[in-house]
């Protein structure tokens, strides 16, 4: 659909960057200098949303888990191999369990029918639910100890940071455009939160409420990265892709790769949980599947894109919910995810067709690739028009995922330079095509898993390739220019042969800042 106000829809951040995600569980050594780890299992293999472990113990995980297409809170025990929900199913998603320290009950956020997230906790001996502290939407949170938190919470457009003392009731305010990754330091009396940086990247803190309340910088996360976890207090593991990387407190400053899962199958590393005992990594993550043939699809992505259009334009929500996933995604480009799931989409739009008098879409442009569709877009709402695009991403006839380019009043001109790059590439000009990037591009594969960053790092990438292919051809067969981004779908001849890719590019100051590829 046609994302006409994204503030509306800010609320349910609880939703991840990646589809049908699955938790894999296996052995770890988490010595740095001998790191390894062994008998990677998927412990869920479920179609659907599997997400956020949490260990209880070194027997017990705790995971948000597809339940007949709504997730729920289940424990499961690694040793025995029995799984359980943890209480009776109840209306709204619910997410980020963790268990409450020095108690055997479970805390979760849970997104109620009303649209709004709030944190429970689930008591195992009376089976109550008990809303935590009110008025508040948290997020993402973890405890200091049993009645304090550190909780993300919902505030217009951003997230802060606050405190919480449930023994009093009360949340305090810390820090504002905080990130979702807070984790208590183990073996230590600290917790560290995440914050966005004026690069728009993430960095982690450290707080220790006990003491004076001072925050302390911890370091960078990899670009494009926003998950982590703490295997001891001075050991960091974090996921890229399908590669692990370890960040030593007391090292050289640097991330280190210290694992690369790819041959497992897995992709999109996100969050991540290390057991007690330093014995057991859980973390979340796409797997490949093997591509379907093309004969076996019921319909082109187009057509499935169609689909939404005009229920959305008629104002017809059953029939516009219906075009999409049970787990679709909405997000802002490049993943700054704003709702997941069918049924919270049905919701903003029911408040939206209420809160409108009309509203109504146009496709003026449209790249599609594969599972891909682009569409560059005029939506009149009341009246009033606006441009946008649009990325939508399809899967087994539905859309899985929407993510929004808003017209904004730029001064760049990308077009120019972006042209300039590509009459460097088809005279194979090395020179005069890195002139045209920044120094520290960076380069990402959609919607924004880090590939490399950095001039030199592209010129030891396209050197030898230009030298060694003398058809090299890039062909555009369609443009989209909105703010600073040039959205080109590209037909590359390479030895004989064509290869087609949607290439978005990012102009600041004149050069091309960033790129990320639609494969």
């Amino acid at each position: 659909m046609k994302h006409v106000f994204w503030l509306l829809f800010l609320s349910a951040t609880i939703a991840v960057a990646q589809p049908s995600t699955e938790v894999y569980l296996m052995d770890l050594n988490p010595n740095i200098e001998n790191f390894g780890i062994s008998n990677i299992i998927n412990i869920t293999k479920d179609p659907g949303y599997d997400n956020q472990p949490s260990f209880m113990d070194n027997e017990n995980l705790l995971l948000a888990k597809n339940n007949d297409g709504q997730t729920d809170i289940q424990a499961y025990n690694f040793v025995t191999k029995k799984r359980a929900f943890i209480h009776t199913s109840t209306p709204g998603g619910e997410y980020s369990p963790q268990l409450i320290p020095n108690t055997n009950d479970v805390a979760a956020v849970r997104l109620d029918k009303d649209g709004k997230q709030r944190l429970y906790k689930y008591e195992f001996a009376s089976k109550k639910i008990v809303e935590l502290i009110e008025e508040i939407e948290v997020a993402y949170y973890a405890f200091h100890d049993q009645n304090r938190i550190i909780a993300s919470i919902l505030a217009g457009n951003k997230l802060d940071l606050v405190v919480i003392d449930l023994a009093q009731k009360e949340a305090f305010s810390y820090i504002e455009n905080a990130g979702r990754s807070i984790h208590k330091v183990p073996e230590a009396s600290s917790v560290s939160y995440s914050l966005v940086n004026e690069e728009k990247n993430i960095d982690i803190y450290l707080l220790d409420i006990d003491e004076d309340g001072e925050s302390f910088f911890v370091c960078q996360l990899p670009v494009g990265i926003q998950d982590y976890a703490w295997i001891n207090e001075t050991t960091l593991i974090a996921g890229s892709g399908a590669e692990l990387y370890l960040y030593d407190l007391f090292g050289d400053g640097e991330w280190k790769q210290v694992a690369d899962l790819s041959e497992f199958k897995l992709q999109n590393i996100t969050r991540l949980a290390v057991s007690p005992d330093k014995k057991k990594l859980a973390l979340v993550a796409e797997p490949i599947s093997e591509e379907k043939p093309r004969s076996v699809l019921t319909e082109p992505a187009d057509a499935i894109v169609q689909k939404h259009l005009l229920p959305f334009n008629n104002r017809d929500l059953d029939a516009f919910t219906d075009a999409f996933a049970e787990d679709v995604i909405v997000s802002r480009f490049p993943n700054d995810i704003m709702y997941e799931g069918k049924e919270v989409l049905r919701e903003n739009y029911k408040r939206y067709f209420k809160r409108t008098k009309e509203s109504n879409v146009e496709v003026s442009n449209r790249i599609t690739l594969g599972d891909y569709v682009i569409d560059e877009e005029t939506a009149r709402v009341d009246g009033k028009s606006h441009r946008q695009v649009t990325i939508y991403k399809t899967a087994n006839g539905k859309i899985a995922s929407m993510n929004f380019i808003h017209e904004e009043k730029s001064s760049e001109s990308p077009v120019e330079i972006v042209q300039k790059q590509l009459d460097a590439y088809n005279n194979r000009d090395i020179d005069a095509f890195l002139a045209t990037y920044a120094e520290n591009v960076e380069v990402y594969n959609y919607p924004h898993i880090p590939q490399y960053t950095g001039q030199e790092t592209m010129r030891n990438s396209y050197e030898g390739f230009f030298q060694s292919t003398p058809d090299l051809h890039c062909a555009i067969k369609t443009r989209l220019v909105i703010n600073n981004k040039v959205i080109d779908l590209e037909d590359v001849t390479i030895n004989g042969k064509q290869y087609p890719f949607i290439a978005i590019y990012e102009v600041e100051n004149d050069k091309i800042s960033k790129v990320t590829f639609v494969r």
